[in-house]
């Protein structure tokens, strides 16, 4: 799901069933990782080689059999906990269509950003790489919804379409705006949509801030990703 994200030509993007390497060149290790869910120390070390290279904060995680590999990592990657990765399944989600509730469009970037920026933290070019699907024409599976109150976007999420499976990513409601039931609102109306388009499954990766509502609202956590980071996360500490 995070593949149409890189699409300039010095990005990297190496998926395979046993490992992912993908790096935006972002300023924030949230927006440059590699996953491996093997124990296999060679493919370790040319992922953190490809990263020292470049130069770059990234987020290491650890999955399965990978988690062994955690002793080889450089001192520089420091723990900064763990990522629950759920799912829930959609043959059950119904829901009134919420008029608050729209899919965003180009003009609505710079309300979008101002809302992970003041979720997240995150500096200006990674919130640039996770709204850039705004400003093509087609995103293709890359989808941004938002719902706004009196006419103010005050929480928005990426769904990202895979076959029969939706993926959410960068799911954010500013802090003075959460507690107030507009994160449960949209991830309902987004998740009623992609099972009226035929998704039977939604899947994510949550983040501290965002295990509470999800586990109230019907996720379970499916396995665990253990996280490294070489520099201080916004998402994960």
């Amino acid at each position: 799901g995070i593949l149409p994200w890189m699409t300039e030509p010095d990005m990297v993007a190496d998926v395979d069933e046993r490992s992912w390497l993908l790096l935006s060149g972002s300023s924030s290790p949230d927006m440059n990782f590699a996953l491996l869910g093997v124990d296999d120390g060679a493919l370790l070390e040319a992922a953190v080689a490809e990263v020292e290279a470049r130069g770059l904060s990234a987020l290491v995680m650890l999955a399965g059999d990978g988690k062994a590999l955690a002793s080889l990592l450089p001192p520089v990657f420091q723990q900064a906990g763990e990522m629950p990765i759920m799912s829930k399944r959609l043959d059950a989600v119904t829901g009134a269509v919420d008029p608050r509730v729209r899919r965003a469009v180009a003009d609505d970037r710079a309300a979008v950003d101002a809302v992970l920026v003041a979720a997240y933290g995150l500096p200006a070019d990674a919130v640039a790489l996770a709204t850039s699907p705004l400003t093509r024409p087609s995103s293709g599976p890359l989808c941004v919804w938002v719902l706004e109150e009196a006419g103010e976007i005050v929480s928005a999420v990426t769904a990202a379409r895979v076959d029969d499976t939706v993926g959410l990513w960068t799911m954010a409601t500013p802090p003075d705006r959460q507690r107030q039931g507009f994160g449960r609102a949209l991830l309902d109306a987004v998740l009623a949509d992609a099972h009226d388009d035929g998704a039977v499954l939604g899947l994510l990766g949550a983040t501290p801030a965002g295990l509470p509502l999800y586990e109230a609202t019907g996720w379970e956590t499916d396995e665990t990703w253990e996280l490294y980071v070489n520099a201080p996360s916004e998402q994960f500490h």
